[in-house]
């Protein structure tokens, strides 16, 4: 960690009248925030300090933390235990996970040591609520439930995801993993989530991925979630007043295979038609770790790879236009969030929005095949006023449905009800 950037903001809520005891399981430390679930596990701690909520950090981890990461978490939780998983422990939870039917990314997180002490934690009565960030920390979470108020944080149904990566991997071998992946956890969601009080998902298209998959095995459809997105910090990214009006803008983590699906497909089907139709045209590809293929683009008409940046927020605020042309995942997207709080105006495919459900025409434009997302580019290019029209309604939708205050506020109400019957 560099700096404040690279850590959550003090969240505007006032202190809890009845704090709670709670669990927070995790499957990588929170700190540094690399990738969305470590950025969305740190505001919620963050989140929780600010209510006076005394929490316990329950995580996994494969090297020593860094002393500034581990001083910030110890001074927001009461306690905070990480435990090793190192390659070999990762190889061994695959293997007996594969034999147990349970998902690739399961078996991957899995620690006996993790398990063992929240449950001793739990049965021991520390706990009022016990929340498991996503499905590769459920194995961790699974069988508490009546010791606690026990949430799995599904969020994305990874059966949907991994159908749609499947269908957009670049080799027979990874299509081949991913369809294996999505056999694997489409069994796994449909029957886990009885196992907890509640589980939380991003959106409605979530649920209806387990839902189907629960009827194709004849199991009861899901029916304890609710919708628990997470959201962006409004003050760091917004409007910066830097626009160049022929600029355009990806930011994400380049080492994924749908950033890098996206963004093959922007060049391959998008991009020679805008510079045809704008030749000062400038695309810049902001994230760390770009890949090999990524890397090859630089310098290649009118393209800018950047790698990793000092702050996103400065990079985004150079753009006239942001892009999110996501081909394959589910979920919600943190660039669309970032985006739209930095009052951009924003191209983006039906999938890029289906979990933040802005609205086509007002906050965003969307287009889903190439000659429509260019021809949606353009049109913003072009015109200054449409942009900044845009972006404001993107900006003014960020702050009244998606900041990190509103969406972890309404998870809270659910964790007093769920602890109250709990209890009672």
């Amino acid at each position: 960690m560099t700096g404040t950037a690279d850590l959550p903001r003090r969240m505007t809520v006032e202190a809890a009248l009845r704090p709670l005891r709670i669990a927070v399981v995790c499957s990588r430390l929170p700190l540094p925030m690399t990738r969305a679930d470590q950025m969305t596990v740190a505001h919620f701690l963050a989140f929780l300090a600010a209510r006076s909520h005394e929490v316990d950090l329950f995580s996994l981890v494969d090297k020593t933390p860094a002393k500034p990461a581990l001083d910030w978490l110890t001074e927001r939780c009461r306690r905070v235990r990480v435990f090793e998983q190192p390659w070999w422990r990762r190889c061994l939870g695959v293997t007996l996970g594969l034999l147990r039917r349970q998902p690739l990314q399961v078996g991957l997180f899995a620690n006996g040591g993790q398990r063992r002490a929240l449950r001793a934690a739990t049965r021991a009565g520390d706990y009022d609520v016990v929340y498991a960030y996503t499905l590769r920390s459920a194995e961790a979470a699974r069988g508490l439930r009546g010791a606690a108020a026990t949430f799995l944080a599904m969020q994305v149904s990874q059966a949907l995801n991994t159908s749609r990566i499947a269908r957009q991997a670049p080799s027979a071998g990874e299509r081949l993993l991913y369809r294996l992946e999505h056999w694997l956890t489409a069994r796994y969601e449909a029957a886990v989530w009885q196992d907890f009080t509640h589980t939380t998902l991003v959106g409605e298209a979530d649920a209806a991925a387990i839902r189907t998959a629960g009827e194709a095995l004849a199991l009861p459809p899901i029916d304890n979630y609710l919708l628990a997105p997470h959201g962006v910090d409004a003050e760091r990214f917004q409007p910066r007043g830097t626009e160049n009006p022929l600029h355009i803008v990806f930011c994400g983590v380049m080492a994924t295979n749908t950033n890098v699906g996206a963004v093959l497909w922007f060049v391959r089907e998008v991009w020679p038609r805008l510079r045809a139709a704008h030749p000062g045209a400038s695309f810049a590809i902001v994230g760390r770790m770009p890949r090999a293929e990524i890397r090859a683009l630089h310098g290649r008409n009118g393209i800018v790879v950047t790698g990793e940046v000092a702050d996103p927020a400065d990079a985004i605020g150079e753009a006239a236009v942001c892009i999110d042309p996501m081909q394959a995942g589910a979920g919600m997207q943190n660039k669309l969030l970032e985006y739209f709080a930095a009052g951009k105006a924003v191209v983006a495919t039906t999938v890029a929005n289906e979990g933040i459900r802005a609205t086509p025409g007002e906050h965003l434009l969307v287009a889903d095949d190439g000659a429509a997302f260019a021809a949606a580019v353009g049109r913003l290019l072009a015109d200054a006023a449409l942009r900044h029209k845009l972006g404001a309604a993107a900006r003014d939708y960020v702050l009244s449905e998606w900041t990190w205050e509103r969406h972890f506020l309404r998870l809270e109400e659910h964790f007093y009800a769920a602890s109250e019957t709990a209890s009672g």
